[in-house]
């Protein structure tokens, strides 16, 4: 089967590996698509705390069983589906329900290399992925698997929205509008809240208005122009935003969120910073203006059950945010439209 890994920086190769071979109460899995996200662009340009070359990626995705094992019910044949992993231990993070500190997925462990001879590859931007039965979730009729592959996504997400309180009629401010952002303020609004969009690229503060996101909009060059049209709007009358969500991942954005917020709001700083990097703050502010900061990674296994429902209800519609589509022998064309911001997210078929 064909298969996408990365190499090195900006070297992604579509190469031919084993198909994988199924074993009693397995099924075989024809991934249908995958989407290009921001942690995957990330993957593509600079790699990831503790991956190996070569390794595969991509995570957001929906399939199709197409053989079943020994053992498996055979009307899962045809099924549309994805996999869940969500799995505990006895570590002292999990023991505590916190199970996204898990030391036994911790990102900056060492992990061996994929080895694609064997076809011991991760990542879903590739023809075929096998797994236990157990762990495979079927789609209802009416779930897409456009929407279906953005759960992963929202689970994170919604993990990060749950992090901060939001109260009906409160104010919150996303720094950021890509796809991250913008389910942040969609997030927001289930909750009550208006939202303003911060970003520097108006067509994503344009399509964050178009679909309802962003009650206003904001086009700042920096941390000043932000604060000055924010006071334009005299958000909280003139007291700023109660809410700041930061979705970029750059100290800068960090700080900037930090300055925003209101007295005594909230700040969640969501998106993740290249490591080794940090920031200033003023800690009058931080304690005399009695701010709150929060941080978020990943997510728990009820964050999944949450945001599955979110999109099976269709409470958010996810699949507005694939901006177009790719082969997967194109995929790095794909992944410089995301890179280049040409769009949102874009679709790979394998």
């Amino acid at each position: 089967m064909k298969a996408a890994l990365l190499y090195g920086p900006m070297d992604v190769r579509v190469i031919d590996v084993p198909k994988p071979t199924i074993e009693p109460n397995e099924v075989l899995i024809k991934v249908k698509l995958c989407l290009t996200a921001g942690t995957s662009v990330k993957k593509y340009v600079r790699g990831y705390p503790g991956k190996k070359y070569p390794f595969g990626f991509g995570y957001e995705w929906a399939g199709e069983v197409e053989a079943v094992g020994e053992g498996v019910d055979t009307a899962l044949r045809g099924k549309r589906c994805r996999i869940t992993w969500n799995r505990t231990c006895t570590c002292f993070f999990c023991v505590r329900g916190q199970p996204n500190l898990c030391v036994q997925r911790d990102y900056k462990q060492s992990v061996k290399a994929d080895d694609p001879e064997s076809g011991r590859i991760s990542g879903m931007f590739r023809e075929y992925v096998k797994a236990p039965v157990s762990n495979v979730d079927v789609f209802p009729d009416h779930l897409s698997s456009e929407d279906a592959c953005m759960i992963p996504t929202m689970t994170v997400v919604q993990h990060g929205n749950n992090n901060v309180c939001i109260k009906i009629g409160d104010s919150v401010a996303v720094v950021g509008a890509g796809v991250i952002g913008q389910l942040h303020m969609l997030l927001s609004h289930l909750r009550g809240a208006q939202t303003i969009a911060i970003d520097m690229v108006q067509s994503r503060l344009d399509f964050a208005k178009k679909i309802g996101a962003a009650d206003y909009i904001i086009n700042a060059k920096n941390q000043e122009d932000a604060k000055a049209q924010l006071d334009n709007l005299n958000i909280n009358h003139g007291y700023g935003p109660d809410v700041v969500i930061e979705a970029v991942g750059l100290p800068q954005t960090w700080e900037e969120a930090f300055a925003l917020v209101r007295r005594g709001g909230q700040v969640l700083l969501y998106g993740g910073c290249p490591p080794g990097t940090s920031i200033n703050i003023d800690t009058y502010k931080l304690h005399y203006d009695e701010i709150t900061l929060v941080s978020s990674t990943t997510a728990s296994p009820i964050d999944g059950v949450r945001a599955y429902n979110l999109i099976e209800r269709g409470m958010v519609k996810p699949s507005v945010f694939i901006s177009g589509r790719y082969p997967l022998a194109n995929i790095r064309d794909a992944l410089e439209a995301h890179r280049t911001q040409k769009g949102l997210k874009f679709a790979v078929i394998p």
